[in-house]
């Protein structure tokens, strides 16, 4: 489960990572010192659990959190703040915890657990989870979600990636690398410039020393270069695809 740790102060931030750290089913994905950058974390991370202390620069935790909560309805959050006058806020956006500093090792552990058995009762397995966290893409000032499942394929396009969709394409100023741990098993690095999507896959066809990838009700295709043939009939074999 992937966990994001928001305080300014660096002690503490250094004391949550190490008991963190010592929990392998918990892995830190970001670290935010403000609310701003928060709430930027949650946007771009998409984190299972946020760590978070209330009086922050900018933005407190509180106000931030509400934003957050907003963007990613799903997210669980544990507080930890100096004073103890936020309990009733804390409650109001359903926290799994509200920590008193300084941070008890077995109170932070016992949080954690909490939100690991809500997870579990919701019958979200970490593949699932992935498999429903959109893709967030920044163009022209806007954000859009994307769902993966309407990714056809991704393309690397000079220093930025071009997301194809059956409707649309989406040009990004990511890099094609920053996909790879963000896509679930449906998707396969197909060449060092494309990752495609296995369950929209039509048909493979040779062409000299590489290959294309035709995908369904689409014009367009990716290539797979012939080194990554294998990779992708054990990847058809393995997810039963036809």
């Amino acid at each position: 489960m992937n966990v994001l740790i928001a305080e300014d102060d660096r002690a503490s931030r250094k004391l949550l990572k190490y008991f963190i750290e010592n929990l392998p089913q918990f892995q830190i994905v970001g670290e935010a010192t403000n609310g701003e950058e928060l709430i930027r974390c949650v946007m771009d991370e998409k984190p299972d659990i946020a760590i978070v202390d209330i009086e922050m620069p900018l933005l407190d935790g509180m106000e931030a959190i509400k934003s957050c909560k907003n963007l990613l309805p799903s997210l669980e959050v544990i507080f930890t703040t100096g004073h103890d006058q936020y309990a009733l806020a804390a409650f109001d956006v359903s926290a799994v915890d509200y920590i008193i500093k300084p941070i008890d090792r077995q109170r932070l552990y016992n949080a954690l657990e909490k939100v690991e058995k809500r997870l579990k009762q919701s019958g979200l397995t970490p593949e699932k989870e992935q498999m429903n966290k959109e893709i967030m893409i920044k163009r022209n000032n806007q954000i859009t979600f994307l769902p993966p499942e309407e990714i056809l394929f991704i393309e690397k396009l000079d220093r930025k990636s071009v997301i194809h969709t059956k409707d649309d394409k989406f040009e990004t100023n990511e890099p094609l690398t920053s996909y790879e741990n963000k896509l679930d098993t449906r998707f396969m690095v197909s060449h060092r410039s494309y990752i495609i999507n296995l369950d929209h896959l039509s048909k493979v066809e040779a062409v000299g020393q590489m290959y294309k990838a035709h995908f369904k009700n689409y014009s367009e295709t990716a290539k797979i270069s012939k080194r990554k043939i294998g990779e992708l009939r054990q990847l058809k074999t393995k997810l039963n695809y036809k």
